[in-house]
């Protein structure tokens, strides 16, 4: 299948929303610190002012926990709703939360489990497993939990010529790897290098047939191979500060910049 039709393909789905109307369901303040992520149901897990929140689709706080004992939280990642993965790079842990947003018993040492020095990590459809992302090695590795068997890219910045990792994340039993150059790598469920291209992008987001990116205040379509522009999906409204995070769930997008946080949603 050609690009374009790919292209086409991707927006048979979602072309519509491009013309959408989108209004804003609500917004708050965050720091610049801050981080998040979207569970399957749509609540939000915010991490902001040493502690995490749950809010409901309405914005409503449903819960709240400090996070003193971990540190600051670099990543969320909420892709199991019943396991939510919390990373800390100050202190090297991974931990899991309980319902009532607790930190559960026997966080992962990264350093007890040979990684020097994580800069990310992504959860896997596989649940006993996790990527992490060690820099100062240049490493990849995917880390069985239960036998601590691992499978590693090594050298990884002589494979790709990759700057600081933003994002890492597994979508559809493939791994998005993402730089702050905007170059974008991916990688089959055991780790072996498929295909690397150039978006020149702030963030991504993965679907079946393509990507969600975005640039300034700006988000953008294209499909999955292609590394131009396509259709402007969204314009951030009334600020000139640039996306540092986007998730669209269902109708539902959500946008965080330095100093605020946002949820809108698109009119029928």
């Amino acid at each position: 299948m050609s690009k374009f039709l790919v292209f086409l393909s991707f927006f048979t789905v979602h072309g519509a929303f491009c013309q959408g109307t989108w209004k804003t369901c609500w917004n708050k303040p965050v720091s610049d610190e801050s981080t998040w992520d979207i569970d399957q149901a749509g609540s939000v897990y915010l991490f902001n002012s040493e502690s995490i929140s749950k809010l409901d689709t309405a914005g409503k706080q449903l819960l709240t926990q400090s996070t003193k004992s971990i540190g600051r939280i670099k990543k969320i990642d909420a892709a199991n709703w019943l396991k939510i993965a919390v990373f800390s790079e100050e202190q090297q842990q991974i931990c899991y939360l309980d319902n009532a947003l607790g930190i559960q018993p026997g966080c992962i040492e990264l350093t007890d489990i040979g990684i020097t020095l994580a800069e990310n990590f992504a959860t896997s459809i596989q649940t006993d497993r996790i990527w992490v992302f060690d820099q100062l090695n240049s490493e990849l590795q995917l880390i069985t939990l239960r036998s601590n068997q691992r499978q590693i890219v090594q050298n990884l910045r002589s494979l790709i010529d990759i700057g600081n990792v933003t994002q890492l994340f597994e979508y559809q039993n493939t791994l998005y790897l993402v730089d702050n150059l905007g170059q974008v790598a991916t990688f089959d469920n055991f780790g072996t290098f498929i295909n690397g291209f150039t978006l020149g992008a702030g963030y991504v987001q993965a679907f079946d047939k393509g990507l969600l990116y975005s640039t300034g205040q700006q988000i953008y379509a294209t499909s999955t191979d292609d590394e131009e522009k396509k259709e402007l999906y969204f314009q951030l409204p009334d600020t000139e500060e640039p996306i540092e995070r986007f998730h669209l769930a269902g109708k539902r997008l959500f946008i965080s910049t330095n100093t605020t946080f946002y949820c809108f949603e698109l009119l029928d």
